[in-house]
């Protein structure tokens, strides 16, 4: 399978620190207590960007024209459980105007299947899809 793309980052801190990306493209300083970005923060926009991706494939191999208003938001909670051990708990809200609800559900469906980012955490986060 040839690769289509390699993106390294680094941070020095940890979730107080600063982070950014070997091309330079993202710098950022975490704050763990507010005042600034956290992981959970990249994680959202870059799944949103990743799963709208695949909605777009999925809809053009289906033949299916997407509105240009759609939309995918990402809420990523950050959980600790009662032995200090964190998890995360994801759901993806897409918006799909002018497309019927269970079509719209089937390609959400499907576009859970070749999203990479889905793929990645796949039994291991639990993730909620809904369309609204």
């Amino acid at each position: 399978m040839p690769i289509l793309a390699t993106i390294s980052g680094t941070t020095t801190g940890g979730r107080d620190g600063h982070g950014e990306t070997s091309d330079g493209l993202i710098k950022a300083d975490f704050k763990s207590k507010g005042g600034g970005p956290t992981p959970e923060h990249f994680f959202a926009l870059g799944y949103s960007a990743c799963f709208g991706s695949a909605l777009s494939g999925v809809s053009r191999l289906k033949k299916v024209q997407l509105p240009a208003d759609f939309s995918v938001t990402v809420k990523v909670d950050l959980n600790v459980g009662d032995n200090h051990d964190y998890s995360l708990i994801v759901e993806l809200q897409v918006k799909l105007p002018g497309i019927e609800k269970s079509q719209a559900e089937e390609l959400v469906k499907a576009a859970d299947q070749m999203c990479p980012y889905s793929k990645a955490i796949r039994g291991n986060v639990p993730v909620t899809l809904t369309v609204l």
